[in-house]
């Protein structure tokens, strides 16, 4: 009898063990990058009342992103396609708010964030009408300057970084300085969740029910008759 209970509570461990070991999927872990500043007029008539507005451009790639050769030999790195411009503070309201910016590329030899694969500063169309580009050339860091084709992008890419504060512009004719810029990148691990599998998951059930079934019956007394 002593032998049948342990094979039953063997029975049962095994089940616990395999709803515990079920293997947690590997994801990789994502970047995201914000430049920051903010727009002062430098030339022109400010007709998009950009004057004094906050300016951040966030754009995020995947840890596993390799750098892929542009311009013949330029390292870079296609960014998620999910790159925005958030703009606050500008006198003609309808400027202000989140828009999405086209496919960027990150150069981290050569000063930053660009179109993809046209290689030109981020620009877009503006609710009130003008074309905005932005210019947000960075100086390459440290780690970033010895960055080859064929690498894995690190954080240390991005920042900390300074920017080299080149004037934003617009179609209309205004010509913005860029005061108060600010660089950062922060990474975002993968959740530590396991992700299990059903069919794992369904037989391990049926395991552990098994077991315990089995030694319910077992200490079950006669009924006397």
């Amino acid at each position: 009898m002593r032998k049948n209970t342990l094979s039953h509570g063997l029975t049962v461990l095994a089940a616990l063990g395999m709803i515990m070991g079920l293997s947690v999927r590997a994801e990789a872990g994502t970047i995201f990058y914000a430049y920051t500043t903010t727009l002062a007029t430098s030339s022109g008539s400010n007709t998009d009342g950009l004057n004094g507005a906050r300016i951040e451009i966030d754009a995020s790639v995947d840890t596993s992103a390799t750098y892929i050769s542009r311009f013949v030999s330029l390292p870079a790195v296609v960014m998620n396609n999910s790159a925005t411009i958030m703009i606050s503070g500008a006198s003609v309201g309808v400027n202000n708010g989140t828009f999405s910016l086209a496919q960027l590329a990150f150069y981290p030899t050569f000063a930053g964030l660009f179109t993809d694969p046209g290689g030109v500063g981020p620009f877009f169309n503006l609710p009130s009408g003008s074309v905005l580009t932005a210019q947000i050339n960075t100086v390459p860091t440290a780690h970033g300057a010895l960055v080859n084709i064929g690498n894995t992008v690190n954080i240390l890419d991005f920042a900390p970084a300074t920017s080299q504060n080149l004037a934003f512009s617009t179609n209309s004719g205004t010509v913005y300085a860029q005061t108060n810029t600010t660089i950062t990148a922060t990474l975002a691990s993968p959740s530590d969740v396991p992700e299990i599998d059903p069919g794992s998951a369904l037989s391990a059930i049926a395991l552990l029910g098994c077991g315990v079934s089995m030694m319910r019956n077992r200490n079950r007394k006669p009924i006397a008759a």
